[in-house]
């Protein structure tokens, strides 16, 4: 059947996308960038933010629409990956882009790309920014997919750069060193304008990288700092030329990400008071970050987490739990996640049915669990293990969190706590 780009529905476009390129991942602006000068979308808004770094990418750029939503600001977003459907990655004001704008911006990209090969990935950069143009945004948050420096999203004219973390993640395409992956994350930053680094004692790579780049970077524990409390935790920052210091309260998502988002909007003159500040944290939720839900006498928390950094975060926020569900693409190293999850007597390896989804074989095998652990073919499987009480955990993959949720969903029995 042939593609008519005038007609075609957003899941046929997506289909066609995935066919287009000969390989799913092909790090280089080049060719995308390309196609975005012809685009004229460079700059989507005039405060364009990007985010990057290993973990906190989500957490970190949905804090940062909400406070700039807070001053009344028209704010668009660009995550990936998303959950349930296409168009999370893609929203303004918190909602969604229709399949049809996304559709409007795919016939405009494929109008202009010529005969420029372009990634899926890159497809749906590229849509994601006409479409802000095109809605006359006052604000955009990018969220880097993979690594920075060669990522489709550091082709825009940014403002200002956040590099939430550095971590071991993508190896095989960012380096086997904190330091090679130091250089691809902080390569977002641009000459003369901030990168704020909310990572403690970042590889010298870092502050290398930003300086020759020509950029200022803003060092967690030297420019600002957190300190835990009994409420929540105290910030100290700069704004302007003074330091400040807030007494925030605890909140749903890692607090060096609250502290590098509140730092990168006062450096560019765009925070929000302190009340509102606060007001935003209390009502903040991701999906699928420490998400939970109560049936009954049984409290389910699901993660995305799925490196070592992530779960380690989950594993401290946690300490302990009756027992976890894990599902875990073949790429990621399931030995180092389960040695800092939280503790727990009983284990249920799932296997993810999607491209690059472990077995549950083969995920047992790679942990070297050796005892406590049962298989599971699918997440339906695996939630007929669960017991009626006491407190369970599911992570290692956005795959297996968005089963999880579907099935949550279906279930119709399940509380949000």
């Amino acid at each position: 059947m042939s593609f008519n780009p005038e007609s075609a529905t957003l899941e046929q476009w997506l289909t066609r996308l995935e066919s287009l390129h000969p390989t799913e991942i092909d790090m280089g602006l080049a060719r995308v960038k390309t196609v975005a000068e012809r685009l004229n979308c460079l700059k989507p808004a005039p405060i364009t933010i990007v985010v990057g770094g290993t973990n906190g990418k989500g957490t970190t750029s949905a804090f940062l629409v909400a406070m700039l939503r807070a001053q009344g600001l028209k704010v668009g977003a660009y995550n990936s990956p998303h959950i349930h459907r296409y168009n999370e990655r893609i929203s303004i004001n918190g909602v969604e882009a229709s399949d049809e704008s996304i559709c409007a911006s795919f016939r405009k990209i494929e109008a202009q790309r010529q005969d420029t090969s372009l990634t899926y990935f890159e497809f749906g950069t590229l849509a994601a920014l006409c479409h802000f143009q095109a809605e006359q945004v006052d604000a955009c948050v990018l969220e880097i997919g993979l690594g920075g420096r060669l990522d489709a999203v550091n082709m825009v004219d940014s403002d200002i750069a956040v590099v939430t973390s550095i971590g071991l993640d993508h190896q095989a395409y960012l380096g086997n060193t904190l330091a090679d992956i130091a250089y691809e994350k902080c390569s977002i930053a641009r000459a003369n304008k901030w990168l704020v680094c909310g990572q403690s004692n970042p590889p010298t790579r870092a502050a290398e990288t930003v300086a020759n780049l020509g950029g200022k970077l803003c060092q967690r524990d030297q420019y600002f700092s957190i300190e835990a409390t009994e409420s929540g935790f105290k910030l100290d920052f700069m704004q302007q030329d003074s330091k400040l210091t807030w007494q925030l309260p605890s909140a749903h998502i890692p607090h060096h990400n609250i502290a590098s988002a509140i730092q990168a909007l006062a450096l560019i003159d765009k925070l929000p008071s302190y009340e509102q500040v606060c007001e935003v944290l209390k009502a903040l939720r991701v999906a699928g970050r420490l998400q939970s839900f109560k049936r009954g006498d049984l409290t389910l928390t699901l993660d995305v987490a799925h490196n070592e950094q992530a779960a380690a975060y989950i594993g401290q926020k946690l300490q302990q739990v009756d027992g976890i569900i894990l599902g875990m693409l073949s790429d990621k190293e399931p030995k180092k996640v389960v040695k800092v999850l939280p503790k727990t007597e009983q284990w249920v390896m799932v296997t993810l049915g999607c491209y690059r989804g472990m077995t549950a074989e083969q995920l047992t095998k790679a942990t070297e669990l050796e005892s406590n652990v049962s298989l599971a073919n699918s997440i339906q499987k695996a939630f007929t293990k669960l017991p009626k009480n006491g407190h369970w955990l599911v992570c290692g993959s956005f795959y297996t969190v968005d089963a999880a949720l579907e099935l949550i969903k279906e279930e119709n029995s399940w509380l949000p706590i």
